[in-house]
């Protein structure tokens, strides 16, 4: 069994997995780990064929199509034997011995399930970037869309904590615990996974740490150019999860305000065509938003 099992999902991005793993393989040291790579049916360049020969070492898998961020992972984590295993976004930059030290602070901390770590923004002074974050809560959330807010937001602290969820652009999970509660949900095609995760370890007494003690460089919203609509995948994702984890009613109220949001949207953009301020197309999008959103279609999120 080795120290560490990479996770990493590409698709339509060969650049930034290339730089991902060249990353990972300079400023890794210390620990014996193995990297899985799944393409999630890539047709915008070269990787499936170009990142085999430059990365021999690394293990791929080939999707014909998109099956989504969830089933990718889950693919890799099924052939990983590491005694943690990390989901890392292909969209990430190593500058320094980040998974080495990590695994290393995971073995000091045994009541550990979970561990993110400090996230950069690729700037001039590599500013903080949030990576962790409370539970959604869905009547805060349902009340805010209707610019209702409620409490005083407090300010990031960026320190050592136990946290409700870490983002799965570097989520290191306890071999142990992802035995025991499961692999991600693969009801969500991409986003909210990472969360829901978090939340049944925690359900199952296991503790999710922020540690500030190493960094990385994150990009960012890697598969945007190739999504067709990022916010409806995004707020499709939501419904699954408040119906799993807070039940029906609330999902249901969640679905009908985003629901009336969309609509107002829609309306909005409908007059301003009329006027002529806006191009059909303008209109169209809006109207395939709310329709997708109402019947919740699943589909690809990009071609």
């Amino acid at each position: 069994m080795v120290d560490l099992s990479v996770i990493i999902v590409n698709w339509n991005s060969v650049g930034m997995t290339r730089q991902c793993l060249e990353s990972l393989k300079e400023h890794t040291a210390v620990i014996d780990y193995e990297v899985f790579v799944t393409d999630n049916g890539t047709t915008k360049d070269d990787g499936p064929t170009a990142l085999p020969r430059e990365f021999p070492w690394v293990t791929f898998t080939y999707n014909d199509a998109n099956l989504g961020f969830t089933k990718a992972n889950n693919q890799g984590i099924r052939q990983a034997t590491g005694r943690y295993v990390l989901l890392l976004n292909n969209d990430t930059i190593q500058t320094e011995n980040a998974l080495g030290v990590a695994v290393k602070y995971m073995d000091e901390h045994p009541d550990l399930g979970a561990l993110g770590i400090m996230h950069r923004n690729n700037d001039d002074t590599k500013s903080f970037q949030p990576s962790f974050h409370e539970f959604p809560k869905p009547w805060p959330e349902i009340l805010g869309l209707y610019g209702i807010r409620r409490g005083v937001i407090k300010p990031v602290e960026v320190v050592e904590q136990d946290v409700d969820w870490v983002c799965g652009s570097f989520l290191m999970m306890r071999r142990e615990l992802l035995d025991r509660i499961g692999m991600l949900d693969e009801r969500y095609f991409i986003y909210d996974e990472d969360i829901d995760w978090c939340l049944q370890a925690k359900r199952a007494g296991s503790k999710v740490r922020f540690w500030p003690g190493v960094s990385m460089i994150h990009l960012g919203a890697a598969s945007n150019p190739f999504m067709r609509d990022k916010t409806l995948v995004m707020f499709r994702s939501h419904v699954s999860y408040l119906r799993k984890n807070h039940g029906w009613f609330a999902s249901a109220a969640f679905y009908a305000s985003m629901g009336l949001q969309l609509f107002l949207a829609f309306a909005k953009q409908s007059l301003r065509w009329c006027l002529g301020r806006v191009p059909w197309t303008d209109v169209r999008q809006r109207w395939g938003r709310l329709r997708s959103f109402l019947t919740l279609r699943p589909g690809k999120v990009g071609g």
